[in-house]
């Protein structure tokens, strides 16, 4: 049996469709599980011992003309349809993967819909699941695909990199005078600012560690001018010396860096999400996003119908990890800040003695 999965977005919604891959591979039969995703997020799947092979989604090159771009996609779909694909399963409501999961000649096609959609939709699946009401976790909702297929058992998020990618993040840490001292991982940034705590507070918290536990800081951040900024705006406001590798570390090399880390601080980002993957425990900062939607994944849990994180808002700690959020009522809002604002004053509000109340000093 092959069986195609798809996820058109970011890099760590891309991540949390890896629990998939393992609890088929648990079927009898094993299946060969091919992903498809976008350009730039592949690196959460690749290397993964239960998946076949990882697709790239054709994206329209810089000056590349329509013909040539079209060109390319009907080869792109020449080569999907000749994987000869048992099952498809879209794994959002978005129209691309029901359309990549009809043009992949898959049988059956499993997908998202809305009971509202268009009747053209309908027509590009064979068994529609609609998306259960409350709060429930991301890699549940993926998980909640497979039902008819596989029921999973102990619930992983992985990601995995190469003993190349643990050598490299050592001989950088070596070179920025790292002598073997355990070591805190912090990446303070999101690629979205209004996720971000303020830069005074994170200063503030990476001295505390460095001074009060004894534990070095190693920082990072995506190789992003918008987000090394904000990386140095908050090294600027720090007493204590850290050791910075913001911009220098790919995916995976970021993945190894926090797998020997003591525990993870940082926001609601694929970092915290990788952190978590590698079961390093995690401290974060959530505010406009749900904690229930998209907390850091307790490896190993197994109850598909209990969601990790329950609460709306407030200190959660479930296994090793531990989120914070304002108790408020407008807390999460789902959106760009307030009122779309890209300022969210329930991060710029979090005052830092309560965040060293609620979690360093029970590090």
């Amino acid at each position: 049996m092959k069986i195609l999965i798809m996820k058109f977005r970011n890099i760590g919604d891309v991540l949390l469709t890896s629990p998939m891959a393992e609890a088929l591979a648990t079927l009898p039969a094993k299946p060969e599980i091919t992903f498809l995703v976008k350009k730039g997020t592949e690196a959460m799947l690749t290397g993964h011992p239960d998946i076949k092979q990882v697709m790239i989604l054709p994206e329209r090159q810089k000056q590349e003309s329509q013909w040539s771009f079209l060109q390319r996609q009907i080869a792109f779909i020449q080569q999907l349809r000749a994987e000869s694909f048992d099952i498809s399963i879209n794994t959002t409501e978005g129209d691309r993967g029901l359309i990549f999961g009809w043009l992949s000649g898959a049988k059956r096609r499993i997908g998202y819909l809305k009971t509202t959609d268009k009747w053209w939709r309908k027509q590009l699946v064979t068994e529609s699941h609609t998306m259960r009401a409350g709060r429930r976790h991301t890699v549940l909702r993926n998980l909640d695909l497979l039902e008819n297929i596989v029921k999973p058992q102990a619930i992983n998020v992985s990601i995995h990199y190469t003993p190349f990618d643990e050598m490299r993040v050592l001989d950088l840490l070596k070179q920025a005078g790292w002598y073997q001292e355990p070591y805190v991982h912090i990446h303070p940034v999101s690629r979205w600012f209004f996720k971000c705590w303020r830069d005074d507070y994170m200063a503030q918290t990476i001295d505390t560690i460095q001074n009060q536990l004894n534990l070095r800081v190693v920082l990072t951040c995506a190789p992003d001018q918008k987000e090394r900024e904000k990386l140095n705006s908050i090294i600027s406001h720090c007493k204590t010396k850290s050791i910075d590798l913001g911009g220098q570390l790919s995916l995976k090399e970021t993945a190894a860096l926090s797998s020997q880390a003591t525990f993870f601080l940082g926001v609601d980002s694929a970092p915290m999400h990788m952190a978590a993957a590698v079961n390093t425990p995690v401290t974060a900062l959530f505010g406009p996003s749900g904690t229930f939607d998209w907390g850091p994944w307790p490896n190993g849990w197994n109850q598909l119908e209990v969601n990790p994180y329950p609460k709306r808002n407030g200190t959660q700690k479930v296994g090793k990890h531990t989120v914070i959020q304002q108790e408020w009522d407008c807390a999460p809002c789902g959106k760009a800040g307030c009122e779309n604002s890209k300022r969210s004053r329930c991060l710029e509000e979090l005052s830092f003695n309560d965040f060293l109340e609620h979690v360093l000093l029970q590090q």
